[in-house]
């Protein structure tokens, strides 16, 4: 359960870091089954045209380690307690870095995508990422804008990642915007051992670079969103945004 301090922490920053939240037992069940999901040919996992790794979406589709950790208790009350809902899994993937690779992700919003896209009425979803990788600077960690999400939605461009085109676009933000939005609020690369969790508002702005290391970066996102914030007009494939607006109900590992 989060303090009041941490709850205060990411509604003034739009940021939350948690170091090592989960532990190497939790994270290693996950990266277990990463081999077997990087060989599959699914609608959900993309590639780029040498075959890198992209991203693998509704994880919870194919993977029963990915399908319980969606309902890990801790997961599920941190989401909670900062949306102030009930909670459904709006987005679930891993965005896979491989070594020497050549993705990343300009400036931009998510909740742009969510309210263009998918019509998400308000700004109240959220991102869980959880380093299943060692997060470093070598190795395309993300980028902040923290308190970035006061300014509220940004007018923004939409721009498809390479090696993305078809599952999505991005709202991105100009170099003007970011310029004013860094001198008033600065930037940070929040790193750490695989279990850090960094969450993060849907309208703080951040990016990323390529991994220009010889590891692997795996990052996973559980995207919480409150039911009565449900999307209205989905307009991506239901493995992007997930039409399925249950309430989601902790449960315990498996023994």
């Amino acid at each position: 359960m989060l303090t009041r301090q941490q709850i205060t922490s990411y509604e003034e920053q739009g940021l939350l870091v948690l170091p090592s939240f989960f532990d190497a037992q939790e994270i290693g069940e996950l990266m277990a089954d990463m081999p077997r999901i990087c060989e599959l040919q699914r609608p959900e996992i993309a590639r780029a045209a040498t075959g890198e790794m992209r991203t693998a979406l509704a994880l919870h589709r194919y993977s029963e380690p990915f399908r319980r950790f969606m309902h890990n208790p801790r997961l599920l009350e941190i989401a909670r307690q900062l949306i102030d809902d009930d909670v459904y899994c709006h987005q679930y993937k891993i965005v896979c870095k491989d070594p020497m690779g050549t993705l990343d992700f300009p400036w931009h919003q998510d909740y742009g995508n969510w309210q263009d896209l998918d019509g998400m009425p308000a700004p109240r979803a959220l991102n869980i990422s959880i380093y299943l990788d060692p997060v470093t600077e070598f190795n395309g960690p993300v980028a902040f804008i923290p308190g970035s999400h006061k300014r509220g939605r940004i007018p923004s461009l939409a721009e498809q990642p390479a090696g993305l085109e078809g599952m999505t676009t991005l709202a991105r933000l100009n170099r003007g915007v970011i310029e004013d939005l860094v001198n008033e609020f600065g930037m940070v690369s929040p790193k750490g051992p695989a279990g850090t969790v960094a969450i993060f508002h849907g309208l703080t702005a951040h990016a990323s670079t390529p991994n220009i290391s010889p590891w692997t970066r795996h990052i996973l996102y559980f995207t919480a969103n409150g039911v009565r914030n449900a999307i209205r007009q989905p307009t991506r494939p239901d493995y992007v945004a997930h039409r399925t607006f249950d309430v989601l109900e902790p449960e315990l590992a498996a023994a």
